[in-house]
C-alpha cells in the first residue's frame, strides 16, 4: 500500500468492526469525522468499507461519526469474523448453535448482540472457552491486541477457506519473537494473503491495541479473498467416524472440529441395526464404549438419522465367552450399573449389577462376590500390581457371569543390575544365529546368540536353555524378567535372567510417608514409612506407581518433589533386607496453589514440582440439564470447604460460585490463583472429599 504525507502508517490490518450483522449492500456514507483519520488516505478505505456495510458509524445529533481512533474489542473481532463468513457464503447462521452455547455466553457476560458471533466462533474452533474470560472486564468489552485480533481473523479464514492452511511457525516481521507462538501461523497466513502488513520499519507491533481505522483499511481485501476463494457452503449429506464426544444436543466425531446438532423435528437413532434412543447410545459412550456412527444430515447440516455401531454391544445374542486381563472396572452405585474392560480393548456394559454372577479365585480358593466387592477387589489389586484374569459369559449381549482369578505379580523387582532391566517380551533368532531381544518395550540386536554371556538364576547357561525358558513362560502368557548389557555398538553382549523360583519377591510394608530423602547426583535416597526407614541405593531401579489426581508419580524425583510439596501418601513398599524395590499407592492429601478449575475438577500447582495436577470431584451423570444441575449442586454441597479469608464459603458449590463471580468481575484471571493455597483430602477413588486452605 502507498502512503501519503510524512506520517507513518501503523500495522495495516483487516479486522472490521463491528457492531451489527447486516446485509452487504452498496450505500453512500458520509462521516462527520472522516478528516480525523490517523494517516492521510485512510478515509478512502473507511468509506469503501462503509459502502460494503462492513463497518458502521454512530449517530450523534443527527450526524454519523466513525470514531477512527477508537479501539476494537475482542468481542467485535469475533463479530467481524462471523459477519464476513456469513456474507461471503462460507457459513450459515444457525440459531441452535447460539442456543447450545447460551449458558457459556451468559457465564462470561457476552452481550446478547454478540452471542451469535461468539457462539459461532466457539463452535468452529476460532476461539476457545478459555479465551472468553478475557473478553469482558466488569461491564466493559476488553480491547483486542493486534495479535489477538489477527489470530481470530486467521482462524476464521481457515474455516471459510479450508485450502488455506496456517502451517508456518514464524513470520517475516522483525519483531517476530514478540508475537505469541499460537498467533504466528495465522499472522503469517494473513501477511501472505496481503491482509496484514508491517509498519515502515517491518514490525508487526503485536501487543498494541487495534483501532477502527486499521480494521477498515484492509477490510475490502479480506472480503475479496473470501468471496473469490470458493463457492458457498453446501450440505455435507452425511458424515461417518468414531464418536469423540456426544450428549443430548450434539455429536462430535474424531478428526473433526464440527459439532453436529440433532434435528429439531427429531432424529432417528439405531444401534447395531435396531431402533434405539440418543440416551441409550450416550450412556454406552459415557461408560467407555467405542461408538462408530454414520450421521445423515439435512440442508442445515443437522442430524436427521444417527446409525450407531457399538463393538461391545454387537455380540451375537447367544451365550459366548470372552477372556482376557481385566484392565478397568467402573461402578455407579446409584444406578447399580458399571462396565468391565478387558485387555484395554473391549468394554462390556452391565446395566444391572445384581443380575451378574461373580466368582473369584484367590490362592486356589473360590468365593462368590457382589459387584461392589468385586470393584473394591480390582482397585486393591491395581494398587498392588496384581493381575486379574477374567472369563465373561455373555448372554443376549449382556454380561451374565464373571469368573476371575487373582494372580500376584511374578516379576517383582530384584537386585538384578544391567543397562536395561525389565520384562522380556520377545526372543528370536534365525538360521544365521543372529537374534533379537525385546525388553522394557524396546528391541535390541544380537550379532551371534551363541557368542554372548548368559546367566539364568545366577548360573551360566546358553542360548538354547534361555530360549526354552522363554517358550515356557510364553505358553503360560507370562514374561521372563531379566537384564541386558550392551557393547559400545549397542549390541547385546550379556543376558541375565531370573525365574520365578529365584526372584526376590521381598516383603510388603504399608503405611503413610513420614520422610523422603534424595541425592539427585548419586541417585540415592531413603523413604520412611510409619517410622521405618528403607534405603534406595539406586533410585533408578525402584519401580514406582503412585496415583496422583490425573497423573502418576513414577520416578523417585517426582516422589521426592511430591513430599516437598506437602502431599500425603498412602503407600505399599516391596522391600528386601531394608532395601526398597517397588512403591505403589496413592496421594491421599494434595497440597498446592489453585491454578485452574472446571466442570468437575480443580488443578493444584506444587511449589517444588511446579506440576499442574487435576483433582476431580464427583458430579451427576444425568444427561438432563435440569436434573444434572440439581444433582450436581447436592453432591458439591456435601464437600466441606474451610478456607481462611472466605469465611462465608462452607462447601464446594459455594466456592465454585464465588470463583465464577470473581472471575466474571475481573478479580481473577483464568489461570494462576496466587491468593489460594489449598489442601484437598481425597477418598479411596481419588475424588476430592474435603478442602481447607487460605485466601489472602
Amino acid at each position: 500500500m502507498k502512503y501519503q504525507g510524512n506520517k507513518k502508517h501503523p500495522v495495516a490490518f483487516l479486522l472490521a468492526a463491528l457492531l451489527v450483522c447486516q446485509p452487504i449492500t452498496a450505500q453512500a456514507v458520509t462521516f462527520a469525522d472522516i478528516n480525523n483519520v490517523p494517516w492521510p488516505g485512510a478515509e478512502v478505505s473507511i468509506n469503501k468499507a462503509a459502502e460494503l456495510g462492513l463497518v458502521v458509524g454512530e449517530t450523534i445529533n443527527g450526524k454519523s461519526y466513525f470514531k477512527p481512533k477508537d479501539p476494537v474489542s475482542l468481542t467485535q473481532s469475533c463479530q467481524l469474523a462471523y459477519k464476513l463468513l456469513i456474507e461471503t457464503g462460507k457459513a450459515k447462521a444457525d440459531a441452535s448453535v447460539t442456543q447450545k452455547w447460551s449458558t457459556v455466553m451468559n457465564t462470561y457476560k457476552i452481550q446478547s448482540w454478540a452471542q451469535p458471533a461468539v457462539s459461532f466462533c466457539l463452535e468452529n474452533g476460532i476461539v476457545q472457552i478459555s479465551d472468553l474470560s478475557g473478553f469482558v472486564s466488569g461491564e466493559v468489552n476488553v480491547s483486542a491486541t493486534r495479535e489477538q485480533a489477527a489470530e481470530i481473523l486467521g482462524r476464521a479464514l481457515t474455516v471459510g477457506v479450508p485450502s488455506m492452511k496456517a502451517t508456518a511457525s514464524t513470520t517475516s516481521f522483525k519483531d517476530n519473537a514478540s508475537i505469541a507462538t499460537d498467533a504466528r501461523p495465522y499472522i503469517a497466513l494473513l501477511n501472505a494473503q496481503k491482509i496484514v502488513n508491517g509498519d515502515d520499519v517491518g514490525n508487526f507491533n503485536p501487543k498494541k491495541t487495534l483501532n477502527r481505522t486499521e480494521t477498515a483499511v484492509m477490510v475490502t481485501n479480506l472480503y475479496n479473498v473470501l468471496d473469490k476463494a470458493a463457492p458457498a457452503v453446501t450440505p455435507l449429506g452425511s458424515q461417518s467416524g468414531t464418536v469423540k464426544d456426544m450428549n443430548n444436543l450434539y455429536v462430535n466425531l474424531e478428526n473433526s472440529n464440527a459439532y453436529f446438532l440433532y434435528a429439531s423435528a427429531g432424529t432417528t437413532v439405531t444401534l447395531n441395526g435396531e431402533s434405539s434412543t440418543v440416551a441409550e447410545v450416550s450412556d454406552l459412550f459415557k461408560d467407555g464404549s467405542t461408538i462408530q456412527a454414520t450421521l445423515t444430515l439435512d440442508s442445515n447440516n443437522r442430524i436427521t438419522a444417527f446409525a450407531a455401531t457399538c463393538t461391545d454391544a454387537a455380540e451375537e445374542k447367544e451365550e459366548l465367552l470372552t477372556k482376557g486381563e481385566l484392565t478397568k472396572v467402573t461402578y455407579n452405585d446409584d444406578k447399580d450399573s458399571g462396565t468391565i474392560t478387558i485387555d484395554n480393548k473391549s468394554t462390556h456394559r452391565i446395566k444391572d449389577t445384581y443380575s451378574v454372577d461373580i466368582y473369584v479365585t484367590i490362592d486356589g480358593d473360590e468365593d462368590d462376590y457382589d459387584y461392589d466387592d468385586f470393584y473394591d477387589l480390582y482397585q486393591d489389586c491395581k494398587s498392588k500390581k496384581k493381575t486379574i484374569t477374567v472369563e465373561l459369559t455373555m448372554k443376549d449381549g449382556e454380561v451374565d457371569k464373571i469368573e476371575a482369578t487373582v494372580k500376584a505379580s511374578t516379576n517383582a523387582k530384584t537386585n538384578l543390575k544391567g543397562d536395561v532391566i525389565g520384562d522380556i517380551t520377545k526372543l528370536k533368532y534365525d538360521s544365521d544365529e543372529e537374534g533379537e531381544i525385546k525388553i522394557k518395550g524396546k528391541t535390541y540386536y544380537i550379532e551371534n546368540v551363541y557368542d554372548i554371556d548368559i546367566e539364568i538364576d545366577g548360573d551360566d547357561a546358553d542360548w538354547d536353555e534361555l530360549y526354552e525358558w522363554y517358550e515356557e513362560y510364553e505358553e503360560d502368557d507370562e514374561y521372563l524378567y531379566g537384564a541386558i548389557n550392551l557393547d559400545s555398538d549397542d549390541y547385546v553382549e550379556e543376558i541375565l535372567v531370573l525365574t520365578k523360583a529365584s526372584t526376590v519377591q521381598g516383603t510388603e510394608e504399608e503405611g503413610t510417608v513420614d520422610e523422603i530423602t534424595f541425592d539427585e547426583n548419586d541417585k540415592e535416597g531413603t523413604i520412611t514409612v510409619d517410622g521405618e526407614e528403607y534405603d534406595a541405593p539406586d533410585t533408578d531401579y525402584v519401580d514406582i506407581d503412585i496415583k496422583d489426581g490425573n497423573t502418576t508419580i513414577d520416578s523417585w524425583k517426582e516422589l521426592y518433589q511430591a513430599y516437598q510439596d506437602g502431599k500425603e501418601m498412602s503407600l505399599t513398599l516391596d522391600v528386601d533386607d531394608d532395601e526398597v524395590l517397588e512403591i505403589t499407592g496413592e496421594v491421599t492429601m494434595a497440597k498446592g496453589r489453585l491454578n485452574t478449575y472446571g466442570k468437575d475438577y480443580m488443578t493444584l500447582k506444587g511449589k517444588k514440582s511446579k506440576v499442574n495436577v487435576k483433582y476431580y470431584f464427583e458430579v451427576s451423570d444425568s444427561t438432563d440439564d435440569d436434573e444434572y444441575a440439581e444433582e450436581t449442586q447436592e453432591m458439591l454441597e456435601e464437600i466441606d470447604v474451610d478456607i481462611d479469608g472466605l469465611n462465608y464459603v462452607s462447601n464446594l458449590f459455594e466456592l465454585k460460585e464465588w470463583l465464577d463471580d470473581a472471575k466474571s468481575d475481573g478479580d481473577l484471571q483464568l489461570t494462576g490463583y496466587d491468593n489460594f493455597q489449598l489442601e484437598m483430602e481425597l477418598d479411596k477413588d481419588g475424588y476430592i472429599k474435603e478442602i481447607t486452605g487460605t485466601y489472602n
